[in-house]
């Protein structure tokens, strides 16, 4: 295994996680379907915008923060998250609004699934109880598939627990089935969990999700303050 360095990230690191968020999405059923017929150019700045406000505006406005794993052979991103800090009373309306993202697809991009994830998936941390103001909300979790079960997004959720447990906020998250299992053993709990068809939003993708009945599903998970790693088994039924 390569040497690894956890760093912050910095709003200059836009591109190169841009490139992890889609290389690892690229295995997600729901993302694929989302993407429709989108070319590649297409995926790669529809996504570099609605990623701007997490990795730019939001860590130059000091309320959210990237954390990246670099593999030092290489000197690139194997894998990074961000961690959105409870928002201060003094952010402007301006300032807020900067940091949201509509999602909305250009042509080409599946309009029916987006407005599914919006009107049942963002609401969902909400629905277990987070408050922007006063908890932390974890901003993607992406790892290269060449990377991948290495411990390199343990050790980025290490990171971002450490910094809710020394401020004294629970956090909170939406998870896909390939990170689900690793947040719950490091000490979140499940609050829900949302399942689709992917074949009601593109006929292509029935039964080509991850749960047994061929439906894909998200998880709402909650980590209290303090909450300590287990060797646990996080139930798909």
């Amino acid at each position: 295994m390569p040497p690894f360095t956890l760093l912050p990230g910095v709003p200059s690191d836009l591109d190169e996680m841009v490139h992890v968020w889609i290389s690892a999405m690229d295995q997600d059923p729901f993302w694929k379907t989302w993407m429709g017929t989108m070319t590649p150019s297409q995926i790669e700045e529809w996504t570099k915008q609605n990623l701007r406000y997490r990795i730019v505006t939001g860590v130059e406005l000091g309320v959210m923060q990237t954390w990246k794993v670099v593999d030092e052979n290489t000197g690139k991103i194997a894998a990074w998250t961000g961690l959105s800090f409870p928002w201060p009373e003094t952010l402007t309306d301006a300032e807020r609004a900067s940091l949201t993202s509509s999602w909305s697809p250009p042509e080409g991009g599946n309009w029916s699934i987006r407005n599914w994830y919006v009107e049942n998936v963002t609401p969902m941390v909400g629905k277990a109880g987070y408050d922007r103001s006063k908890h932390f909300l974890r901003q993607g979790s992406m790892v290269l598939p060449s990377h991948q079960r290495l411990g390199l997004m343990t050790l980025l959720t290490r990171k971002c627990n450490a910094i809710a447990d020394e401020y004294g906020a629970p956090t909170y998250l939406n998870a896909r089935p390939k990170a689900a299992s690793m947040f719950f053993k490091e000490g979140f709990e499940v609050c829900s969990v949302r399942d689709a068809e992917l074949g009601e939003f593109d006929e292509t993708m029935k039964g080509k999700g991850e749960l047994k009945n061929g439906e894909t599903r998200f998880w709402a998970l909650k980590r209290e303050v303090g909450a300590v790693s287990e060797k646990r088994k996080l139930s798909w039924e």
